[in-house]
C-alpha cells in the first residue's frame, strides 16, 4: 500500500505548508496548468455540444474527454502542492497513466445518474407513488458516487491503492473526516463556472486549474496519511495475509 507525500519543507508545522506550496507553485508551473485546463476546457465543450445532440452521448464524450483530461491535471497539482516540479510532458504521462481509471470511475456516477434520470422521468410522467423509492435512492447514491468521485480523482493519482470498493468507500470517509476543504474546492469550481457563463465563455479556460489545485491541497491536508498507515501494519501483521 503506498501512502502520499508528507508535506513539503521543514517548516509543516507553521500554517498548512501544502497550501503554502500551492499558492508558490502556482506560477512556476502555469504551463502545465494551462495546458491542462486547456484540455479539460475542450472536452468538456465538447460534451456539451454532444449534449445538444443526444444526452447519452454528451455523457459519453464527458466520460470519455472531461475525466481522463481532468485526472491529469489534478494529478500534476499533487505533485505541485507537495513541492514537486512538473511539466507538460508530465501532463501527458499522467493522461496515459490515469486515463483507463478515470474513465471506469466516472462510469459509475454517470450510471447511477443515467438511471436516477429514467427513474425522475417515470415520476413526472405519473408513475405513481412507487417512482418515490427508485428516484430518492438514485438521487442519493449518484450524489455520493459524485462526490467519491470528484476525491477519487487525487487519490488515484498519489497511490494506487486500495483499490475497488474500498477506494471508494476511503474517499468518502475521507470527506466525512475532513469535509471544508473538499467543500473549497467544490465553491471554486462552482463560482468558476458561475463567473464564466454570466460574464464570458472565455473564462472557462481559467476553471480547471484553480480547481485542480484546491482539490490537490484538500487531499493531501485530509487524514489520507494517517488512514492508510494504521492500515499498513494490520495487513501485513495478519497471518492469513501468507496463507
Amino acid at each position: 500500500m503506498t501512502v502520499p507525500r508528507a508535506a513539503p519543507g521543514p517548516d509543516a508545522a507553521e500554517g498548512d505548508p501544502f497550501l503554502r506550496a500551492m499558492i508558490r507553485g502556482a506560477w512556476a508551473h502555469l504551463p502545465v496548468l494551462l495546458v491542462g485546463s486547456v484540455a479539460v476546457t475542450v472536452a468538456a465543450a465538447a460534451a456539451v455540444v454532444a449534449w445538444h445532440a443526444s444526452p447519452v452521448l454528451g455523457g459519453a464524450v464527458a466520460v470519455v474527454g472531461v475525466a481522463p483530461a481532468l485526472a491529469a491535471l489534478v494529478a500534476c497539482c499533487c505533485r505541485v502542492v507537495t513541492g514537486e516540479d512538473v511539466g507538460v510532458r508530465d501532463y501527458g504521462a499522467a493522461l496515459r497513466r490515469l486515463a483507463a481509471g478515470a474513465i471506469g470511475a466516472a462510469l459509475v456516477p454517470a450510471a447511477l445518474g443515467a438511471l436516477t434520470a429514467v427513474a425522475l422521468v417515470a415520476r413526472a410522467a405519473g408513475g405513481g407513488a412507487w417512482t418515490l423509492l427508485p428516484a430518492g435512492v438514485g438521487t442519493t447514491a449518484t450524489v455520493l458516487a459524485s462526490v467519491a468521485w470528484i476525491v477519487l480523482l487525487p487519490l488515484r493519482a498519489s497511490c494506487p491503492e486500495p483499490s475497488g470498493a474500498r477506494a471508494w468507500l476511503l474517499a468518502l470517509h475521507l470527506v466525512a473526516r475532513r469535509p471544508l476543504p473538499f467543500v473549497a474546492a467544490g465553491v471554486v469550481g462552482g463560482l468558476g463556472v458561475a463567473v464564466s457563463t454570466g460574464v464570458s465563455n472565455g473564462l472557462f479556460l481559467l476553471v480547471p486549474a484553480p480547481f485542480a489545485l484546491v482539490l490537490a491541497a484538500a487531499f493531501h491536508t485530509s487524514p489520507v496519511r494517517e488512514v492508510l498507515a494504521a492500515r499498513e501494519p494490520s495487513t501485513q501483521d495478519d497471518p492469513r495475509s501468507s496463507a
